[in-house]
């Protein structure tokens, strides 16, 4: 496998031990076989989905309205706790 990139994601428990099920059941090796699958997987599916909408003003649109819902989770306590002690904080494109 060519380079990768470190990232830091926090997923709730109950997510982390659905994978680490995977995990101790071999069918993965390590948590991140698991996610980059997952992530193939969704990207896969989301392309699909864009590539077969006939408006991509539309979605363009619809992007930007979701935004701001899900920024409320972007600005949460857990978030503000860790920009304190390490973390780099995200900062939407607009």
């Amino acid at each position: 496998m060519g380079t990768s990139v470190k990232i830091t994601a926090r997923i709730p428990p109950a997510l982390v031990a659905e994978i680490d099920r995977l995990v101790n059941a071999g069918y993965y090796s390590n948590r991140s076989e698991v996610i980059k699958e997952a992530l193939r997987d969704f990207l896969v599916r989301k392309r699909a989905i864009i590539e077969e909408a006939p408006d991509e003003e539309f979605i363009r649109l619809a992007k930007r309205a979701i935004e701001p819902i899900l920024a409320e989770d972007w600005e949460s306590e857990a978030d503000e706790y860790w920009d304190k002690i390490k973390g780099v904080r995200y900062e939407q494109e607009m």
